[in-house]
């Protein structure tokens, strides 16, 4: 078995990197020349031979030609260091298990980070994440990501050396960033390339952190692109837009009362269903084809809240507050169900650890989330695991983890640069 995967890691090496063909070519080439001299030597010194020596001496070329070539087609799907490799990933998977231990197949460098692809019959995908801090330290990398290849045998493990230091110091956000995709936002850069979110694709946006994690800078990050999109922006803080210059004040209609917020949410899941008759009517599916194929262009709409605990949380309330919360939350709950069609968008922060606060139709609907520095609760919460606590250490400010498993750097927005 080992044998058959080092030779397939062989022909794929060789089919992304052709110029290796070149070896067993040679090889193929070598094989039959030393054949024929050595036979012309038998003719010329020792006449007597029979044919039959000869012709079993070219069979016996003949094996040492396929079986060299497939050597060498073994060799080259051998990595580098994969002895010590395997031999540590032996020791923290296997334990005391009998199974056999895991092949590495390749090892390959990619922008920024490497790949590592191994392969067992025995070993689940589970196995390798749960033993992920393990891995790291045995191999001394950190991982970015372990996910399943092209079979569940097959499993990758995305990583970067442990001697290469995390992504330090500021990223600063320039204009030209900006991309030209209709609703693609940029959020930083991995170790893998730049991190965006398609609002066209993936509607809402949860981001979670600890205060001083950059929670709140990579909002607005999201929100100056919203308004260089010349999208609609309704932005609920409670705290007055205490933390808000006034350049979002100019750009950005403020809700900073709960009756105020659900008017205004009425409003909106009023034009949701205008909407909704135009989509009918244009016999479209949604605003992206509704804008590419008519002259009325309709733009998106940005229902952002800055702390949405604070909006939801119920704790102390009385029966008429609780009411009032309850049906906020209902129509959130709408526009997340519905929203994706109309091009209306939740964008929500919170930095509380607080499990009742997130919960239902509103975060099932919300599929693109992201964790800054954070405690194992509030991670668990915006997450679902609570990796974020892990990966990113208390000096980390602007490092984010996704709940796709990528760790980025968000680029640092400078409010001070602000054009009016």
């Amino acid at each position: 078995m080992t044998n058959k995967q080092r030779l397939k890691a062989g022909f794929r090496k060789i089919k992304k990197q052709k110029f290796l063909i070149f070896l067993p070519f040679l090889f193929s080439v070598l094989i039959p020349c030393i054949t024929y001299q050595v036979n012309i030597l038998i003719e010329n010194y020792v006449p007597n031979l029979t044919m039959l020596y000869k012709i079993l001496f070219s069979i016996f070329m003949l094996e040492v030609l396929v079986i060299g070539n497939l050597s060498i087609v073994v060799l080259l799907g051998l990595p580098i260091g994969r002895k010590r490799t395997e031999k540590n990933i032996a020791k923290i998977i296997l334990s005391n298990n009998k199974n056999p231990s895991p092949i590495l197949l390749s090892k390959t460098k990619k922008s920024g980070y490497f790949e590592l692809e191994f392969f067992s019959d025995t070993i689940p995908l589970l196995t390798y994440q749960e033993k992920c801090p393990e891995i790291e330290t045995a191999l001394n990398i950190k991982i970015i990501s372990i996910e399943q290849g092209r079979d569940k045998r097959h499993i990758i493990i995305s990583a970067i050396s442990g001697k290469k230091k995390k992504q330090q110091g500021i990223i600063y956000w320039k204009n030209e960033f900006l991309n030209n995709n209709d609703f693609e936002l940029i959020l930083g850069e991995s170790y893998s390339g730049v991190e965006t979110i398609n609002l066209n694709l993936i509607p809402h946006l949860l981001i979670g952190g600890g205060t001083g994690s950059g929670k709140t800078l990579l909002l607005k990050l999201v929100l100056l692109q919203c308004i260089k999109k010349e999208a609609t922006i309704f932005l609920a803080d409670f705290k007055g837009g205490i933390d808000f210059p006034e350049y979002w004040h100019k750009h950005c209609s403020f809700v900073t009362t709960p009756e105020e917020l659900n008017k205004k949410l009425d409003e909106i899941i009023n034009l949701l269903e205008e909407r909704r008759n135009l989509l009918i009517n244009a016999k479209v599916p949604n605003v992206y084809d509704y804008n590419k194929t008519t002259e009325n262009k309709l733009n998106r709409i940005i229902v952002c809240c800055d702390e949405i605990a604070e909006i939801l949380d119920k704790t102390g309330l009385n029966k008429e507050e609780k009411t009032l919360t309850n049906e906020i939350e209902s129509k959130i709950s709408t526009l997340a169900r519905l929203g994706r069609a109309f091009g209306i968008h939740l964008i929500l922060s919170t930095q509380r650890p607080d499990a009742e606060i997130l919960k239902g139709q509103i975060k099932i609907n919300i599929g693109y989330k992201v964790c800054g520095r954070a405690d194992k609760i509030l991670s668990q919460i915006i997450l679902d695991n609570s990796e974020a606590s892990e990966k990113i250490s208390a000096q980390d400010q602007g490092m984010f983890l996704t709940n796709s498993g990528v760790l980025f750097k968000a680029y640092f927005l400078d409010e001070t640069q602000l054009q009016e």
